[in-house]
């Protein structure tokens, strides 16, 4: 089975390394990694090209220009050919065996499930609080987009990705597991997520500048109820329709809008809560290490 990896990356020149000795090491040969550079001013694309040259399972989609992420992972997946899709970024690594546990519980997927398949990550970071963290907890797995892993005829429905969105996460998170037939929860890490001060999580950033950041991620919640290209069971609609009401309270700064949002599990309210307020936000990021990991579906 053929995994191909999607890569946009952006001024990973330093990280970057880490992240394809990782590939190599895979127990699971059969892998296509395809980079698209999003306008680094670094070294980064020299950084690949080398790599693509002692290693045609290396390839360089495109370069030279801000595509923008969620462009960049569509041109990734044009480009692609894999049985399997899965995201990477830059500066993330994966265990040994990570290819190799997800190309297993792919195969068992048949034409039809829409299969797809979810993990555990754990964080790595310099910064001792955010270092070594298994997420989600206990026996969950986690939707996030670095820890899924889409069946091509999945993956066919799900890309191309809105390019008005700022990022894939939310919507292959949410659009993966509400269209497939076959979920596969399988609670062990493969991922090894690095944090640190460039992130594109908006974790770490005063209020302001979160809220500014997360607005348009969430737009994902109503671009999914408009779309018309796949149609999501009504109670995944019912769902992106009680967060993005709760979305819209949250840009108000109305706590207890979202409290009261209907629809919403406690840690989806509680969440979004936290985003609404600049005192909330800072409770938040005081107990980071003991929130999170809290939300696995």
């Amino acid at each position: 089975m053929k995994i191909s990896v999607l890569s946009p990356v952006y001024n990973e020149q330093t990280h970057l390394p880490e992240m394809l000795d990782s590939l190599k090491a895979q127990t699971h040969e059969d892998w296509e990694v395809l980079f698209v550079d999003d306008g680094s001013t670094d070294d980064t694309v020299q950084v690949i090209r080398q790599a693509a040259e002692a290693d045609p399972r290396f390839r360089l989609v495109a370069h030279g220009e801000k595509f923008g992420k969620a462009k960049a992972f569509n041109m990734a997946f044009e480009a692609s050919c894999g049985d399997a899709v899965v995201l990477l970024a830059g500066d993330d690594r994966l265990p040994q065996d990570s290819l190799a546990v997800r190309a297993a519980d792919i195969a068992t997927c048949v034409p039809g499930d829409l299969g797809l398949a979810a993990y555990k990550l754990r964080s790595f970071s310099e910064d001792a609080e955010f270092d070594g963290m298994e997420l989600p907890r206990g026996d969950a797995t986690s939707a996030s987009g670095g820890v899924l892993t889409f069946t091509r005829e999945l993956a066919d429905l799900v890309f191309p990705i809105p390019e008005s969105l700022p990022s894939e996460d939310i919507w292959l998170g949410f659009a993966g597991p509400a269209l497939t037939r076959r979920y596969i929860r399988n609670p062990v890490v493969v991922l090894e997520y690095r944090i640190h001060g460039g992130n594109s999580n908006p974790r770490g950033r005063d209020f302001e500048t979160m809220s500014a950041s997360i607005a348009p991620r969430h737009e994902a919640w109503r671009l999914l109820l408009e779309q018309e290209r796949f149609l999501l069971p009504a109670e995944d609609r019912v769902h992106l329709d009680a967060l993005y009401s709760a979305e819209k309270s949250r840009r108000q700064g109305n706590v207890l809008g979202v409290l009261t949002q209907r629809g919403l599990s406690k840690a989806e309210r509680g969440s979004l809560a936290a985003m609404s307020d600049p005192r909330l936000w800072s409770l938040r990021q005081r107990f980071y290490k003991i929130l999170s990991g809290r939300q696995g579906r």
